[in-house]
């Protein structure tokens, strides 16, 4: 049982609501790439037509992939590894630092 008159329904931003709408097209290129890398190599093995219209969206998709998986582990590193502030760090009791967490 959970007791949510003290807590607010919801305490962060759900990850997906975090996208930039350029990370957002960059996933959906991802998908879209990698389904037409599969159909028209798929085409192109069994007629033996269409190899550079293939390759290429091979390509388009390595790019994608690439640039995806580096914008996702930034976000990963950067959510393990907030920035300082410039305040005074005081000395945080281990136990609030965890109880605040479960709290979370």
């Amino acid at each position: 049982m959970t007791d949510t008159s003290t807590r607010s329904a919801r305490d962060t931003a759900a990850p997906w609501e975090r996208h930039s709408s350029l990370q957002t097209f960059a996933e959906l290129l991802l998908g879209l790439s990698f389904t037409a890398a599969v159909a028209f190599g798929g085409y192109a093995a069994v007629t033996g037509r269409m190899t550079v219209l293939s390759q290429g969206a091979g390509i388009v998709f390595l790019v994608t992939l690439t640039c995806v998986l580096v914008s996702w582990f930034r976000a990963v590193e950067h959510d393990e590894h907030p920035p300082a502030t410039t305040t005074t760090t005081a000395a945080v009791d281990p136990i609030a630092a965890v109880d605040a967490e479960y709290r979370r």
